[in-house]
């Protein structure tokens, strides 16, 4: 499966040259938080579903989303996987993915430092295997 993030602000990806000026101020204005999608076979990224609304509530909807797009997941391992976000978000990511799916172990990491500078504070994505 992608690698998938949900991206708080795109003011760092508009720093980095990776979006326009325009669509990080349409973004802030309209409360887009975009999906972020990593191939992992050649480490392109691309955009996925556009989320709207406060963080909290956008990262409950990732999650689910990203849960139930997938019937073959390995529920042994989850990581939840950020760039340095408040523990209030991780603790709002394990309820939501314990109401979806039971994984054996939930392990929290931080992002290497490339995807925490391209993509800014408050970058959050969850991985998992599927079989």
């Amino acid at each position: 499966m992608p690698c998938q993030l949900i991206l708080d602000t795109l003011a760092f990806m508009h720093a980095g040259g990776r979006c326009s000026s325009v669509a990080a101020l349409g973004a802030n204005i309209l409360k887009l938080k975009p999906c972020i999608l990593v191939d992992n076979k050649d480490g392109s990224m691309g955009v996925g579903k556009k989320y709207r609304g406060t963080l909290d509530k956008v990262l409950v909807h990732y999650v689910k989303d990203t849960l139930a797009k997938y019937d073959n997941i390995n529920t042994s391992l989850l990581f939840i996987t950020h760039s340095g976000i408040p523990e209030t978000y991780i603790d709002l990511v394990k309820e939501a993915v314990a109401e979806e799916i039971h994984f054996d172990e939930i392990h929290v990491t931080k992002a290497s430092c490339t995807l925490s500078s391209h993509c800014g504070p408050n970058t959050l994505g969850i991985l998992f295997e599927t079989l």
